[in-house]
């Protein structure tokens, strides 16, 4: 069962008002067709777009039947998701969801996109609850959750929302807050230390790893930046097991 979305109650203000420089950019995107960045609005805007590439080589790690539907939930989206919807082996559905969605799916509606899922409102705290645990086959969540209130909460209802069997698949460009001077959204930075994964912020330091080391078949990745991109790492998982947050907290 789904639930309404709702809003964490804790610095869901200030957030909000920090998004406006994520509106305007997303905005721009879309009335532009991707800005320098076209052939990822033509991707967006493909409804038989092939399943991501990062996505289609994690699937012979889970437990997966050919010819069942691939319930996919993308985590914060922004306006529409990268995903794709075509596999040769398997049947997609890609939930989208995103906090700015209402924002985004007007600027979709006056550029008339049409064709393609757009994403729901929700939230990185509140999703577990909206959309309920051992819920999805995959979540894909990319650059986006260190753009969340509590990437601790957020990290914690990803592993939850993820049915056992199934995957999960976390990319970021490595401390971006640091890069972007925590400017708008970037206010946490996500890197990996020791071949562990960290969340950092102005002198605070948490072991994100510690609520992943039940889980299996746990692959990092760096891929190194482009002429258009940063470099971007990519964290993804065989889910076996809740995650604890008690487990985080413990020195």
């Amino acid at each position: 069962m789904t639930h309404p979305p709702t809003p964490p109650k804790t610095d869901a203000a200030r957030w909000r008002a920090r998004a406006q420089e994520e509106v305007g950019f997303w905005s721009k995107w879309i009335r532009t067709g991707g800005m320098r960045w076209k052939e990822g609005f033509e991707r967006k805007t493909d409804p038989d777009a092939p399943l991501a590439p990062l996505v289609a080589q994690f699937l012979p790690e889970l437990d997966l039947t050919p010819g069942q539907t691939l319930e996919i939930l993308d985590i914060g989206s922004g306006p529409l998701s990268w995903v794709g919807t075509s596999h040769p082996d398997f049947d997609i559905s890609v939930t989208a969801v995103d906090p700015l969605a209402e924002e985004y799916n007007a600027e979709l509606d006056r550029r008339g996109v049409q064709g393609v899922g757009r994403p729901v409102k929700g939230y990185f705290e509140t999703a577990l609850w909206q959309f309920g645990p051992d819920r999805f086959d995959i979540v894909w969540c990319a650059n986006s959750l260190d753009h969340s209130i509590d990437p601790v909460i957020g990290l914690y209802n990803i592993v939850n929302l993820c049915r056992d069997g199934g995957g999960v698949i976390l990319m970021f460009h490595p401390d971006e807050a640091e890069r972007e001077e925590y400017v708008g959204l970037h206010q946490w930075n996500l890197n990996i230390e020791s071949e562990r994964l960290t969340l950092t912020r102005k002198g605070r330091r948490f072991d994100m790893m510690k609520l992943l080391d039940g889980q299996q078949a746990i692959r990092v990745q760096t891929l190194g930046s482009t002429g258009r991109d940063k470099p971007r790492v990519v964290v993804s998982f065989r889910k076996t097991a809740d995650c604890n947050l008690s487990e985080l907290l413990t020195v």
